[in-house]
């Protein structure tokens, strides 16, 4: 935070562009600074009909893999965890506090911060100087695009991350043309919370710096005092989070070494198709509006930021092998310039822009069984196995270990979870006379799901993985214990003094096709070996910290 003041987020008005540029971008609107109440009625009904738009398959399927696993952590307020930020959990114990325990209710909160998000995109657009038709553009790109409708309606920190880094970039927006500091404390709180979902911000952050950086490489004066103020604001936000960090020895760093060894090959030409596609026909508007924002004659310099931060973005993605999902709250910003940009080519064309307008929603309704689950399963297959023979476009179909599916991988994680806890329930009734003491699985997904499903006689579900090892014990108990894994039946009958195998899980488009459900009496050393290594292969440090929390709960 402590890196630009006022007068370095614009340059001295005696400063002169050199830079060619084409005519039709010469004659701009300038940036207005009131937003009249037909503005404000528009961008209105676009959040409006984005939420609309969710509401229509979002209690379709079940619950998300993700979703049950924050859910699992929300029952306990904490300000950190050993893999993600505290934000969601926060969120999903509000939302059912409000509104309940079903579907719809948990997935209530994200499609409102979706729909401000489209919000703020058209009012920057407004703000760059765009009318009617701008806003619109803007905002019915955002709405169609397929990777914002696919991360809009599920209670993931993706959802939120899009609005955080959407609020920055209009902070900054409105800061560099008004110099108020009001959006400088917008700034700061944006990016305290943002931190507090997911430390990526922190990388946009860093591109805007360096991109202000590369832009202004002269007339850069000292920091201002105005930072102070949002200096400490931000530092209050995100203090109980770092000293969580510091007290459980800043499980962040090995949980990105461990995400780091892990296999992941980059494949460069599937990296750019997803960049210049994953938004559909939006990718003519954010194309545009990154084009417009660097040749605009009469606009401020700062502007140029913001492609330059782009690059900076999807170089550095590249370049650490994470997923393109993660930068989807810079868009926000381009889809706005991009608005401003088709407005002033189209000027008094009338038919020209109905059509360009039509044609993002006729795409974004084409690609919409794909990304929201608006028909059953059985529809949504067929769909996609006609589309893909009419067009041979089969990556949505691809998951992320490269196998391919027949339905989105999103889709399968949402489907089964149920089944699995009757399934679970059906053992132990079968076996009454060695009722298992624990329930142990080496899949998080598993384990929240349990977890939220459980019963009053459901066995503790325990995992050495993610999180959950908070709730876990530090070595493995004694007695009859309930396996679910892929291990094979060789595997595990090394494990224990008696392995009786129940069932594997054959669910097609499943995250738990090809699980085992293993009954193991007499655990052996080997497994209890197995348990402690897979909990330090995690995060070394938990062992001591799980004994300390442990002691806490039983003198309790």
């Amino acid at each position: 935070m402590n890196i630009v003041s006022r007068s370095s987020f614009y340059v001295s008005s005696q400063e002169k562009d050199h830079h060619s540029t084409q005519k039709v971008f010469s004659n701009t609107t300038s940036p207005v600074s009131k937003t009249g109440r037909d503005t404000w009625l528009l961008i209105g009904f676009f959040g409006l009909l984005k939420f609309g738009i969710h509401l229509t398959g979002i209690a379709n399927y079940g619950l998300h893999a993700d979703e049950l696993y924050y859910i699992s952590l929300s029952e306990h307020f904490a300000w950190g965890f050993l893999d993600i930020s505290p934000f969601v959990t926060w969120m999903a114990k509000i939302a059912s506090a409000l509104f309940g325990t079903s579907i719809t209710a948990w997935r209530i909160i994200p499609c409102i911060f979706a729909a401000v998000t489209v919000m703020l995109t058209g009012f920057m657009a407004h703000y760059l100087g765009a009318k009617k038709l701008g806003i619109t553009i803007a905002c019915s790109a955002i709405i169609c695009s397929p990777a914002f409708l696919a991360t809009s309606y599920l209670l993931q920190p993706v959802v939120f991350d899009e609005f955080f880094w959407a609020l920055l970039a209009f902070s900054i927006l409105r800061f560099q043309q008004t110099k108020k500091t009001v959006f400088l404390y917008l700034a700061a709180s944006t990016l305290g919370f943002g931190m507090l979902n997911k430390y990526t911000i922190v990388m946009y952050l860093a591109a805007i710096v360096v991109g202000w950086l590369i832009t202004y490489n002269r007339n850069l004066k000292i920091i201002g005092r105005k930072l102070i103020g949002p200096s400490l604001l931000f530092t209050l936000l995100i203090v109980p989070n770092l000293l969580w960090q510091w007290f459980y020895g800043f499980p962040i760093f090995g949980y990105l070494k461990l995400v780091g060894t892990q296999a992941f090959s980059l494949d460069i030409s599937d990296y750019l198709f997803q960049l210049f596609f994953f938004h559909g026909a939006g990718v003519s508007v954010w194309t545009a509006g990154f084009f417009f924002l660097i040749i605009r004659k009469n606009g401020n310099k700062f502007n140029q930021v913001w492609p330059v931060t782009l690059v900076i973005l999807v170089i550095l993605l590249a370049l650490l092998k994470g997923k393109l999902y993660y930068g989807l709250g810079m868009f926000p910003i381009l889809f706005a310039a991009g608005g401003c940009c088709w407005e002033m080519m189209f000027k008094s064309r009338v038919w020209p822009k109905y059509i360009f307008v039509g044609t993002i929603y006729l795409f974004g309704l084409l690609c919409l069984p794909l990304v929201i689950p608006v028909f059953p399963i059985y529809i949504c297959r067929n769909y996609i196995k006609k589309m893909v023979a009419y067009t041979s476009f089969s990556r949505p179909m691809v998951w992320e270990d490269g196998s391919s599916g027949t339905i989105p991988q999103f889709f399968a994680d949402m489907t089964g979870w149920k089944m699995l806890s009757d399934k679970i329930s059906t053992v132990q009734r079968n076996n009454l006379n060695s009722k298992p003491m624990v329930l142990l699985t080496d899949n998080y997904a598993i384990a929240g799901a349990l977890k939220f499903y459980a019963t009053f006689s459901s066995p503790q579900v325990i995992s050495a993985n993610n999180s959950f090892m908070l709730e876990s014990p530090a070595n493995l108990p004694s007695g009859t214990i309930l396996y679910l894994s892929k291990d094979t039946r060789d595997v595990v009958s090394k494990l224990a003094r008696h392995v009786l195998f129940s069932e594997e899980l054959q669910l097609e488009n499943s995250h738990l096709k090809g699980v085992n459900i293993y009954i193991l009496s007499g655990v052996n050393e080997t497994f209890r070996k197995k348990y402690i290594n897979d909990r330090r292969k995690f995060f070394s440090p938990i062992e001591g910290i799980s004994l300390a929390t442990m002691s806490k709960k039983n003198k309790r």
